[in-house]
């Protein structure tokens, strides 16, 4: 028996399907070429990277303005309309990034150098889709008419907040930051101390853009382009006691479980846990959310490291049997926000996608 729910989640991806076969149908031989990918290549599938990189796909600035329509058609199908709202104030934000840098990266801060993507033929066989760029990564895989992944799903901010005055002109990720300062602002006593892993924050995430979650790693593990090698660099001189303190287990979360909670925390721990899965359409997001309290809400974990004042370098993690949050906000005068969203077992369609192959062949 349908439900309702898996009926609309269906219509989700049915005009995700439609909107990326327009945008496909509108591009000339040469655009094609370079937007339609193989969806068997999964190296390049599963790449993804929230810092300015030329990545494969066609850019916003070889598109048309017909184009440009369809492609934001087919990205503001995959978001709610407040995670949208995120996503284009983010784009937007590189000409402050390029102002604020004084143009020294000026050929990647431009908000139209994000490269959309369609992996595969939209249709029932498995396809996929990603558009990336600064601060901006989404993915979503099909198969079967279904979306049977969205993540890994990354909003970030630079500049992370502009006020002027008393007034906050722009700070596109402030329930991402607000929500957890709130849970941490909760706890106290035993509960506080276990959920404060370590005094230091690292310098990014603790798997950065891992194509796969790790069953563990460092700060600093994870292979990063040169880039980043100050980054990589920092995470690896973080005192060993520390940088232990830190380190990312599948198998063993760090911070404070749920159950450990009173129910006034676990209020603020299921509202922080709505931010992110909330970036996803109304029909999607009660799909994923019950997929979290499925695999048990009691063994999620909150973790936070760093400090707990605003503008001061800080780091948190959300882990739980089926999902993983990283949020960082430690680089540039501590005005540069990172958030991510991903699944270890479903990323880029992952065991679901295996499960789909086995059951059609």
């Amino acid at each position: 028996m349908t439900t309702t729910a898996s009926r609309t989640a269906a219509d989700i991806a049915s005009r995700m399907t439609e909107a990326a076969d327009a945008w496909l149908d509108s591009l000339d031989d040469d655009q094609r070429a370079k937007a339609s990918l193989s969806f068997d290549d999964t190296a390049e599938r599963t790449s993804w990277a929230y810092f300015p990189r030329l990545t494969k796909g066609l850019p916003l600035l070889e598109m048309d303005a017909r184009q440009q329509k369809l492609a934001h058609a087919l990205i503001a199908g995959g978001l709610s309309f407040n995670a949208y709202a995120k996503v284009v104030t983010v784009m937007a934000s590189e000409s402050l990034v390029n102002l604020m840098e004084q143009g020294r990266l000026d050929a990647f801060r431009d908000p139209r150098r994000y490269f959309l993507a369609v992996f595969g033929s939209p249709g029932d066989d498995p396809w996929g889709w990603r558009f990336e760029g600064h601060h901006v990564v989404l993915n979503f895989t099909l198969a079967g008419g279904e979306i049977v992944s969205p993540t890994p799903l990354f909003i970030g901010a630079q500049p992370a907040e502009v006020p002027h005055g008393h007034a906050m002109v722009l700070r596109p990720c402030a329930e991402e930051e607000d929500a957890a300062r709130e849970l941490l602002g909760a706890l106290n006593g035993e509960r506080r101390r276990q959920a404060v892993i370590c005094e230091v924050a690292p310098p990014d995430f603790v798997i950065m853009n891992s194509p796969v979650v790790p069953d563990a790693a460092l700060p600093g593990d994870i292979e990063a382009p040169p880039l980043l090698a100050n980054i990589v660099a920092e995470a690896k001189a973080i005192p060993p006691q520390q940088r232990e303190a830190l380190r990312f287990e599948r198998a063993r979360p760090r911070g404070l479980p749920a159950s450990a909670m009173d129910a006034s925390q676990r209020k603020l721990l299921s509202e922080l846990l709505s931010v992110y899965v909330e970036r996803l359409p109304e029909p999607l997001a009660p799909i994923e959310r019950n997929r979290v309290e499925r695999a048990g809400i009691d063994d999620v974990h909150f973790a936070w490291a760093g400090e707990d004042r605003p503008r001061r370098p800080h780091y948190y993690r959300l882990q739980g049997p089926s999902f993983l949050v990283e949020y960082d906000n430690t680089q540039n005068d501590v005005n540069h926000i990172h958030s991510v969203w991903r699944d270890p077992g479903r990323d880029f369609g992952g065991d679901l996608l295996r499960d789909h192959v086995r059951s059609s062949h």
